[in-house]
């Protein structure tokens, strides 16, 4: 009888030779993942169905995950071990790729069909379950959907999707509790309608942890215009701690007048254009005053405040982000 041990050895040495070979016979690998994933279906306890993961991430993805740190001072940086990237879960043309962090989390990245990166994420592992799931503008009812996270519930052990309008899917995890999930086809149309929830249990079959996704996560952006006051910033990606300008839209019913208030005494009326929509080019000894947010303020023909939105740095939201 082959022992647990053995057989461990076997496919550790068989993983090995895989990757040896890998750069050699690129066209034949999803062929050679798809054999060796049929024979590696093992039973026992300490063997589900294996797949083979851990390969290195494409170029382009590792460039993505490099990113996520561009502009930002040192103090705010995660960096990313982006040369030791790898592939940690997969589900039919989706994979998910993974960069650690030293501090215990961790970067990703999912690439769907046709090598598509679907943008960079990190998280530090607090959540329970990590859920991504991107989104198309103008998909159709019945396109893919696809989700990619970690379970990060210490006594999880499985992953399950509930459909709203009823059913559920197992998850199979991958490798440290990664997990890339393409919705299979019937239930797609009730995913973008309805949104789902995800399900963790231990070995006794308790819920340990559930995360959901909303009914309106494939909803269309709703357009600048319809919002009471939109702005966004204009930065430099070589310095994201600085702010050269301010462009947006004022929506609210009788604005008057706008303002940014730099919290220091120092207030600047903006023009509002006729259509409602706005610029401000930042003064040179000014830029670097968005590491605080300041207020951006629209008020009706009395003083009376309509709509305010907070106006900061890149650098400030990704580093709120962080915890930093």
């Amino acid at each position: 009888m082959i022992t647990t041990e053995t057989l461990q050895q076997d496919l550790t040495t068989a993983y090995g030779r895989h990757l040896e070979r890998r750069n050699a016979r690129r066209r034949t690998l999803r062929a050679g993942l798809t054999v060796a994933a049929a024979a590696l279906v093992l039973t026992g306890a300490a063997f589900g169905a294996a797949t083979l993961l851990g390969w290195p991430a494409p170029e382009h993805v590792k460039k993505e995950l490099a990113a996520v740190d561009r502009g930002l001072p040192e103090d705010l940086r995660l960096n990313p071990d982006v040369e030791h990237a790898r592939a940690v879960a997969s589900d039919g043309s989706s994979t998910l790729y993974a960069a650690d962090l030293r501090d215990g989390g961790r970067c990703t990245e999912l690439v769907t069909a046709d090598d598509r990166g679907r943008g960079a994420t990190c998280a530090n592992g607090s959540d329970p379950i990590e859920i991504t799931v991107p989104s198309d503008d103008g998909a159709a009812e019945r396109a893919p959907v696809v989700l990619a996270g970690r379970l990060n519930a210490s006594a999880g052990t499985s992953l399950e999707i509930a459909y709203e309008g009823g059913g559920s899917d197992q998850i199979p995890l991958g490798d440290e509790r990664y997990f890339v999930f393409e919705v299979p086809a019937e239930h797609s149309a009730d995913a973008r309608a309805s949104g789902f929830r995800l399900i963790a249990r231990d070995d006794q079959d308790s819920i340990v942890a559930t995360g959901s996704v909303p009914s309106d996560w494939d909803d269309e952006a709703v357009p600048d215009e319809a919002a009471p006051l939109f702005v966004s910033t204009r930065s430099d990606e070589s310095d994201f701690t600085k702010v050269y300008g301010l462009e947006g839209h004022v929506g609210a019913p009788e604005a008057a007048s706008l303002e940014l208030d730099y919290g220091d005494g120092d207030r600047v009326a903006i023009p509002i254009q006729p259509g409602g929509s706005f610029t401000y080019t930042v003064p040179q000894d000014r830029v670097d005053d968005f590491m605080q947010p300041r207020l951006l303020v629209v008020r009706d023909q009395v003083g009376k405040a309509l709509a305010s939105r907070p106006v900061a740095a890149v650098a400030f939201w990704r580093g709120r982000e962080r915890g930093r």
